[in-house]
């Protein structure tokens, strides 16, 4: 048995003549043969692979930056009944992750606005005891996976963070 490529000598499709039919034929070959460069060159385009994406409970943070936290976290899942569940296992948990918002954020800047001189801003899902931040974290948030040009690995999500301003005197 061999295959050999058709050779169109009248029309197909309505007014399409045989150059026309031909023509199809050989960008269908050129497309089959070169798959693989045009899979890569989409990769190139549009990243590695799409992020993945999850919701999870930030649970503790690790402060790197005046006003920027690594967070730990969890995946969970939510239910009527019972709310916000862990999913248990290992899949969706991690570290070092970090809140896109707070990659402007300094010392005097908060979310890209001058922080007010009596305010303190704590990270994402912590309570303010009414001495200090917790570090002890709830909140809930929908996480992002994605692959840096050398394919590792970067946990992110973008929340507000919570701030407190002192009362007047």
């Amino acid at each position: 048995m061999s295959f050999q490529t058709p050779i169109f000598e009248s029309g197909l499709f309505g007014k399409a003549n045989r150059f026309v039919c031909n023509s199809w034929q050989q960008s269908a070959e050129l497309v089959a043969e070169n798959a693989e460069g045009i899979d890569w060159a989409q990769r190139q385009l549009h990243g590695a692979s799409a992020p993945k994406s999850w919701l999870a409970r930030v649970k503790t943070a690790t402060l790197f930056a005046p006003n920027r936290w690594f967070y730990t976290f969890e995946s969970v899942i939510i239910t009527p009944a019972h709310g916000v569940l862990p999913t248990g296992g290992n899949w969706g948990k991690g570290s070092g992750a970090i809140n896109i918002r707070e990659i402007t954020n300094t010392a005097t800047v908060i979310d890209g606005s001058p922080k007010p001189t009596d305010a303190t801003i704590g990270p994402v899902g912590s309570t303010w005891s009414g001495t200090a931040w917790s570090l002890a974290l709830t909140g809930t948030v929908e996480m992002h996976l994605s692959y840096d040009s050398t394919g590792a690995a970067a946990w992110w999500f973008s929340e507000p963070n919570p701030a407190r301003c002192a009362p007047p005197p």
